[in-house]
């Protein structure tokens, strides 16, 4: 058995979706089918919620594992030292199978059952023991080919079908629909096609978050200066002139790929700490800013203020991760000078603006802190915070200026809100919305009841109604929960 990943975690609410972020990404990174990792997703949830919910422990440990077996299997596996957990004796509530729900804590043994018949409860001496396996896993990468000509379809498949799970399309209009749903992390394209090029396909591409996880590698009977020079401007990793051969084509491709290897050592970086606190608040942190393995990131500067700095990279994963470390390094360096907060966000923006760093990205930047219980806030381009009241109303507060970068002169303004009536506030990233496909927090806040928002467990739940199927997360998502609880 080779153990593919392994990590012990404290069992918290971050916990399940810390380990359903690393499931998502190295599934997809072995190519394991959508369907498949989205049913992964879902059993998880379900286990380690009910195992959260159950135990009455305080201080819990629950180590993650998977492992590659024989016949194209995968491993799933939950360890953990706690009283047992009779798991297959625990009924289902009134979830059904064909809602198309994600509902937290409570599907039970029929959804297990359902996805993974194979999955196994079991305790042995002091330790349980939660599995569940994947069947059939085809640990090819999958490589979508575009290309009108079907004698070149059928050459370069016999020439990669032994290393990938290549899918063949005659045109963009079929090669865009399985972009969007198979998976790939490969786009291999001709050039010309019957009618016109693939270059509206690639600025299609790139006007999406689909391409932070595809390679393109373009093919072209054209290497003159002008061509070359045009679509390198659209994004693609490498371009080979026909006619190529079988070890050209795959030296190409096996260059561009290093997603994997950098992945593993992304996602064993220690992750921030759950809660915060702020003078009298905590503020509890959940997402990409936990795993710290995407473009979302927040900062909790030792300052007399106390602020709360959360901040979205354009796009997601490694690349928005490491433009990430350039911002904080240089927000950590104007901070340690004892610069004034209301002098940050102009800073940063003259050195954005002089190309000084992050010459290829956007980021959106909101600086917050509390004082005399009045919320203050400066914003760069960032969703503007939210506050709930204490009779459970979401107020969705204004006070937005432009992006970083854009100008050199722009004064960012002072926001502030009195907290008098306030219960709750919330700051979040794009994503948290983009990925419910959403335009209003108000549509998460009514999956709640009145007894959550005055509950010290509202943070949680909170996070918990937000999350959607694996596959469905389109962009990275994080959410900061600031209350007195």
């Amino acid at each position: 058995m080779d153990c593919l990943y392994q990590k012990s975690f404290s069992l918290d609410w971050p916990t399940v979706s810390e380990i359903r972020h690393i499931l998502k990404h190295v599934l997809t990174a072995i190519s394991v089918k959508n369907q498949d990792i989205d049913a992964a997703g879902l059993v998880a949830t379900e286990y380690l919620t009910n195992l959260l919910r159950h135990s009455q422990e305080t201080s819990m440990n629950v180590q993650f594992a998977m492992h590659k077996l024989p016949d194209k299997q995968l491993l799933i596996e939950f360890k953990d030292s706690m009283p047992s957990y009779d798991l297959f004796n625990q009924q289902a509530s009134g979830w059904q199978l064909d809602s198309g729900e994600l509902v937290e804590g409570g599907m039970g043994v029929a959804l297990i059952k359902h996805y993974f018949p194979n999955a196994c409860y079991k305790t042995v001496g002091q330790q349980n023991t939660f599995s569940f396996c994947l069947t059939n896993i085809d640990k090819r990468p999958t490589l979508i080919y575009i290309d009108d000509d079907k004698a070149q379809l059928a050459l370069l498949n016999a020439y990669l079908s032994e290393h990938f799970q290549v899918i063949c399309c005659e045109d963009s209009e079929s090669g865009w629909q399985e972009i969007l749903t198979s998976g790939a992390t490969i786009l291999l394209l001709d050039h010309k096609l019957k009618n016109g090029t693939s270059e509206p396909l690639l600025k299609k591409l790139n006007q999406s978050n689909l391409k932070t996880n595809l390679s393109v590698v373009m093919l072209t009977g054209d290497d003159s200066e002008e061509l070359i020079k045009r679509i390198n401007l659209l994004g693609v990793d490498d371009y080979l002139v026909k006619p190529v051969s079988k070890t050209r084509l795959l030296q190409s491709i096996e260059r561009i790929v290093h997603r994997f290897s950098a992945l593993k050592y992304v996602i064993n970086e220690e992750r921030m700490q759950t809660r915060q606190r702020i003078g009298e608040f905590n503020a509890y942190n959940f997402g990409s800013i936990i795993s710290q393995n995407g473009g979302d990131f927040c900062m909790y500067p030792h300052q007399q203020q106390a602020p709360v700095i959360i901040g979205d990279m354009m796009g997601h994963g490694i690349t928005a991760l490491k433009e990430s470390f350039a911002i904080k390094g240089f927000l950590s360096g104007c901070l340690a000078t004892e610069i004034p907060i209301r002098n940050v966000l102009t800073t940063l923006n003259q050195a954005l603006y002089e190309q000084r760093l992050c010459k290829t990205s956007l980021v959106t930047l909101l600086i917050s802190f509390i004082e005399n219980n009045i919320l203050h806030w400066f914003n760069a381009g960032h969703p503007a915070p939210c506050v709930i009241t204490k009779n459970g109303k979401l107020i969705q507060l204004s006070g937005t200026d432009p992006l970083l970068g854009l100008s050199d002169d722009h004064v960012y303004q002072h926001y502030s809100y009195d907290l008098k009536d306030v219960e709750h506030i919330l700051l979040f990233t794009d994503g948290w919305l983009d990925n419910q496909q959403l335009s209003d927090v108000d549509q998460i806040i009514t999956k709640l009841t009145d007894e959550n928002v005055q509950s010290e467990e509202f943070a949680y739940a909170l996070w918990q109604a937000s999350q959607v199927e694996l596959t469905a997360e389109i962009d990275d998502a994080s959410l900061i929960v600031i209350n007195k609880h």
